[in-house]
Protein backbone atom coordinates (compact mmCIF):
# COMPACT_ATOMS: atom_id res chain seq x y z
CA UNK A 1 0.00 0.00 0.00
CA UNK A 2 1.32 3.33 -0.86
CA UNK A 3 1.52 5.72 2.06
CA UNK A 4 0.24 9.55 0.66
CA UNK A 5 0.48 13.24 1.58
CA UNK A 6 -0.98 16.03 0.03
CA UNK A 7 0.10 19.73 0.25
CA UNK A 8 -2.17 22.44 -0.61
CA UNK A 9 -5.63 21.57 1.34
CA UNK A 10 -7.95 23.87 -1.37
CA UNK A 11 -10.80 22.08 -3.11
CA UNK A 12 -8.64 19.93 -5.58
CA UNK A 13 -6.95 18.85 -2.52
CA UNK A 14 -9.78 17.82 -0.97
CA UNK A 15 -10.98 16.45 -4.18
CA UNK A 16 -7.35 14.14 -4.05
CA UNK A 17 -7.91 13.23 -0.41
CA UNK A 18 -11.41 11.82 -1.18
CA UNK A 19 -10.00 9.85 -4.17
CA UNK A 20 -6.87 8.73 -2.08
CA UNK A 21 -9.32 7.39 1.05
CA UNK A 22 -11.39 5.40 -1.75
CA UNK A 23 -8.60 3.27 -3.52
CA UNK A 24 -7.65 0.38 -1.39
CA UNK A 25 -4.14 0.83 -2.80
CA UNK A 26 -3.39 4.15 -1.03
CA UNK A 27 -3.67 5.27 2.49
CA UNK A 28 -3.83 9.01 3.18
CA UNK A 29 -1.36 10.15 6.17
CA UNK A 30 -1.40 13.42 6.27
CA UNK A 31 -2.09 16.98 4.74
CA UNK A 32 -0.05 20.05 4.51
CA UNK A 33 -1.09 24.23 4.15
CA UNK A 34 0.38 27.20 4.89
CA UNK A 35 -3.49 28.53 5.12
CA UNK A 36 -3.98 26.75 9.38
CA UNK A 37 -7.60 27.09 8.48
CA UNK A 38 -7.23 24.62 5.83
CA UNK A 39 -5.23 22.21 7.38
CA UNK A 40 -6.69 21.72 10.30
CA UNK A 41 -10.74 21.51 8.78
CA UNK A 42 -8.96 18.90 6.34
CA UNK A 43 -6.88 17.07 9.23
CA UNK A 44 -10.82 16.95 11.14
CA UNK A 45 -12.93 15.72 8.27
CA UNK A 46 -9.82 13.00 6.92
CA UNK A 47 -8.88 12.27 10.37
CA UNK A 48 -5.49 12.38 9.42
CA UNK A 49 -2.49 14.56 11.02
CA UNK A 50 -2.19 18.53 9.75
CA UNK A 51 0.91 19.91 8.86
CA UNK A 52 1.76 23.74 8.05
CA UNK A 53 5.08 23.28 6.85
CA UNK A 54 5.92 21.08 3.79
CA UNK A 55 9.59 20.10 4.57
CA UNK A 56 8.36 19.17 8.63
CA UNK A 57 5.73 16.78 7.41
CA UNK A 58 7.84 15.13 4.38
CA UNK A 59 10.75 14.06 7.18
CA UNK A 60 8.11 13.30 9.91
CA UNK A 61 5.47 10.86 7.55
CA UNK A 62 7.98 9.81 4.97
CA UNK A 63 5.24 9.00 2.09
CA UNK A 64 5.73 7.08 -1.02
CA UNK A 65 3.50 9.48 -2.94
CA UNK A 66 2.77 13.41 -2.62
CA UNK A 67 0.31 15.41 -4.45
CA UNK A 68 0.99 18.42 -4.99
CA UNK A 69 -2.38 20.58 -5.12
CA UNK A 70 -1.17 24.42 -4.22
CA UNK A 71 -2.26 27.47 -6.38
CA UNK A 72 -0.79 30.40 -6.71
CA UNK A 73 -0.68 33.09 -9.18
CA UNK A 74 -2.45 31.91 -12.27
CA UNK A 75 -3.43 28.68 -10.90
CA UNK A 76 0.23 27.06 -10.81
CA UNK A 77 3.51 29.75 -8.95
CA UNK A 78 2.86 27.52 -5.75
CA UNK A 79 4.10 24.44 -7.69
CA UNK A 80 7.68 24.64 -7.44
CA UNK A 81 8.91 24.92 -4.09
CA UNK A 82 6.79 21.79 -2.95
CA UNK A 83 7.59 19.78 -5.48
CA UNK A 84 11.15 19.94 -5.35
CA UNK A 85 10.71 19.65 -1.35
CA UNK A 86 8.64 16.16 -2.33
CA UNK A 87 10.98 14.75 -4.97
CA UNK A 88 14.56 15.61 -2.65
CA UNK A 89 12.54 13.83 -0.06
CA UNK A 90 12.05 10.69 -2.20
CA UNK A 91 8.58 11.07 -2.91
CA UNK A 92 6.73 10.18 -6.24
CA UNK A 93 4.66 12.96 -7.11
CA UNK A 94 1.15 14.10 -8.27
CA UNK A 95 0.93 17.67 -9.82
CA UNK A 96 -1.85 19.73 -11.02
CA UNK A 97 -1.84 21.63 -14.11
CA UNK A 98 -0.61 24.04 -15.38
CA UNK A 99 2.51 22.97 -14.52
CA UNK A 100 3.79 26.02 -13.79
CA UNK A 101 3.65 29.42 -15.12
CA UNK A 102 7.47 29.43 -15.14
CA UNK A 103 9.22 27.07 -18.17
CA UNK A 104 12.54 27.28 -16.55
CA UNK A 105 10.87 26.13 -13.43
CA UNK A 106 9.25 23.44 -15.09
CA UNK A 107 11.90 21.91 -16.49
CA UNK A 108 13.87 22.11 -13.06
CA UNK A 109 11.26 19.95 -11.81
CA UNK A 110 11.15 17.53 -14.55
CA UNK A 111 15.14 17.40 -14.22
CA UNK A 112 15.15 16.25 -10.65
CA UNK A 113 12.49 13.71 -10.83
CA UNK A 114 14.88 12.48 -13.69
CA UNK A 115 17.69 12.95 -11.20
CA UNK A 116 16.26 10.87 -8.39
CA UNK A 117 14.49 8.39 -10.36
CA UNK A 118 10.99 9.12 -9.42
CA UNK A 119 7.55 9.19 -11.51
CA UNK A 120 6.58 12.79 -11.88
CA UNK A 121 3.05 13.25 -13.61
CA UNK A 122 0.41 16.25 -14.01
CA UNK A 123 -3.22 15.39 -13.56
CA UNK A 124 -4.28 15.69 -17.00
CA UNK A 125 -7.42 13.58 -16.35
CA UNK A 126 -9.94 14.70 -19.74
CA UNK A 127 -8.44 11.59 -21.34
CA UNK A 128 -9.10 9.17 -18.94
CA UNK A 129 -13.05 10.40 -19.28
CA UNK A 130 -15.04 6.84 -20.83
CA UNK A 131 -15.76 9.02 -23.59
CA UNK A 132 -12.06 9.37 -24.04
CA UNK A 133 -10.73 5.78 -24.03
CA UNK A 134 -13.61 4.49 -26.19
CA UNK A 135 -12.41 7.21 -28.68
CA UNK A 136 -8.93 6.08 -27.97
CA UNK A 137 -9.86 2.40 -28.34
CA UNK A 138 -11.32 2.82 -31.53
CA UNK A 139 -8.16 4.50 -32.79
CA UNK A 140 -6.03 1.78 -31.88
CA UNK A 141 -8.22 -1.08 -33.38
CA UNK A 142 -7.92 1.16 -36.79
CA UNK A 143 -11.81 1.34 -36.61
CA UNK A 144 -11.15 5.44 -37.95
CA UNK A 145 -8.72 4.56 -40.52
CA UNK A 146 -5.33 6.76 -41.31
CA UNK A 147 -5.87 9.81 -39.21
CA UNK A 148 -6.91 12.73 -40.98
CA UNK A 149 -7.54 15.74 -38.66
CA UNK A 150 -8.58 16.61 -35.21
CA UNK A 151 -10.66 19.67 -33.76
CA UNK A 152 -11.15 20.60 -30.40
CA UNK A 153 -12.87 23.22 -28.06
CA UNK A 154 -13.24 24.29 -24.64
CA UNK A 155 -14.88 27.03 -22.86
CA UNK A 156 -16.13 28.72 -19.60
CA UNK A 157 -17.00 32.32 -18.44
CA UNK A 158 -13.89 33.50 -16.45
CA UNK A 159 -13.62 36.72 -15.69
CA UNK A 160 -10.41 36.86 -14.16
CA UNK A 161 -7.86 39.45 -15.56
CA UNK A 162 -3.55 38.39 -15.18
CA UNK A 163 -0.80 37.94 -17.25
CA UNK A 164 -1.86 38.61 -21.43
CA UNK A 165 -1.66 34.73 -21.92
CA UNK A 166 -3.17 33.43 -19.06
CA UNK A 167 -6.24 32.07 -20.42
CA UNK A 168 -3.79 30.18 -23.13
CA UNK A 169 -1.90 28.57 -19.96
CA UNK A 170 -4.56 28.07 -17.47
CA UNK A 171 -7.29 27.02 -19.45
CA UNK A 172 -5.54 24.35 -22.27
CA UNK A 173 -2.82 22.09 -20.95
CA UNK A 174 -6.25 19.31 -20.65
CA UNK A 175 -7.38 20.41 -24.27
CA UNK A 176 -3.89 19.33 -25.22
CA UNK A 177 -3.35 16.78 -23.66
CA UNK A 178 -6.77 15.09 -25.18
CA UNK A 179 -5.18 15.93 -28.57
CA UNK A 180 -1.86 14.21 -27.96
CA UNK A 181 -3.18 11.25 -26.63
CA UNK A 182 -5.06 10.62 -29.45
CA UNK A 183 -2.76 12.06 -32.25
CA UNK A 184 0.83 12.03 -30.50
CA UNK A 185 3.17 15.19 -30.82
CA UNK A 186 2.81 18.39 -32.30
CA UNK A 187 4.99 19.93 -34.25
CA UNK A 188 3.83 23.06 -35.83
CA UNK A 189 1.44 25.39 -34.11
CA UNK A 190 -0.13 28.61 -35.40
CA UNK A 191 -1.90 31.07 -32.71
CA UNK A 192 -4.69 34.03 -33.56
CA UNK A 193 -6.22 35.40 -30.60
CA UNK A 194 -8.60 38.14 -29.52
CA UNK A 195 -9.86 39.73 -26.71
CA UNK A 196 -13.02 40.43 -25.70
CA UNK A 197 -14.83 43.72 -24.62
CA UNK A 198 -13.46 44.80 -21.67
CA UNK A 199 -10.91 42.24 -21.18
CA UNK A 200 -7.04 42.91 -21.03
CA UNK A 201 -5.92 39.52 -21.99
CA UNK A 202 -6.22 37.38 -24.61
CA UNK A 203 -9.19 35.92 -23.33
CA UNK A 204 -10.53 33.30 -26.60
CA UNK A 205 -8.21 31.95 -28.88
CA UNK A 206 -7.48 29.68 -31.73
CA UNK A 207 -4.61 27.14 -32.96
CA UNK A 208 -3.83 25.71 -36.20
CA UNK A 209 -1.96 22.33 -35.55
CA UNK A 210 0.46 19.83 -37.96
CA UNK A 211 1.11 16.79 -35.73
CA UNK A 212 4.58 14.62 -36.27
CA UNK A 213 2.20 12.23 -37.96
CA UNK A 214 0.72 14.18 -40.56
CA UNK A 215 -2.81 14.87 -38.81
CA UNK A 216 -3.55 18.87 -38.85
CA UNK A 217 -5.93 20.16 -36.62
CA UNK A 218 -7.52 23.17 -34.93
CA UNK A 219 -7.96 24.37 -31.26
CA UNK A 220 -10.88 27.16 -30.16
CA UNK A 221 -10.66 28.24 -26.52
CA UNK A 222 -12.69 30.82 -24.44
CA UNK A 223 -12.87 32.41 -21.26
CA UNK A 224 -15.93 34.28 -22.28
CA UNK A 225 -18.44 32.18 -22.69
CA UNK A 226 -21.27 31.17 -20.07
CA UNK A 227 -21.94 27.92 -18.85
CA UNK A 228 -25.34 26.43 -20.26
CA UNK A 229 -24.33 24.30 -23.27
CA UNK A 230 -21.41 21.57 -23.79
CA UNK A 231 -17.70 23.38 -22.50
CA UNK A 232 -15.92 20.47 -24.13
CA UNK A 233 -15.92 18.70 -27.71
CA UNK A 234 -13.46 16.93 -29.38
CA UNK A 235 -13.78 15.35 -32.45
CA UNK A 236 -11.08 13.17 -34.41
CA UNK A 237 -11.51 12.27 -38.05
CA UNK A 238 -9.90 9.05 -40.52
CA UNK A 239 -10.25 7.92 -43.63
CA UNK A 240 -13.26 5.55 -42.20
CA UNK A 241 -14.94 7.58 -39.74
CA UNK A 242 -15.26 9.69 -36.69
Amino acid sequence: MLRVCIIGMGPIGNRHADNYAAFQETELVGVCDIRTDRADAASARLGVPAFYDAETMLAQLRPDVCSITTGGEEYSSDHFLPTMQALEAGCHVLGEKPISNDIDCARQMVRKAKEKGLCYGIDLNHRFTPAARKAKQWVEEGRLGHLLFVNMSMWIGNPAESSPYYHLKALHPHTIDVMRYFCGDIEKVQCFATKAPGRTIWSTAHWNMKFVNGVVGGLTGSYDVRRGHPMERCEVCGTEGR
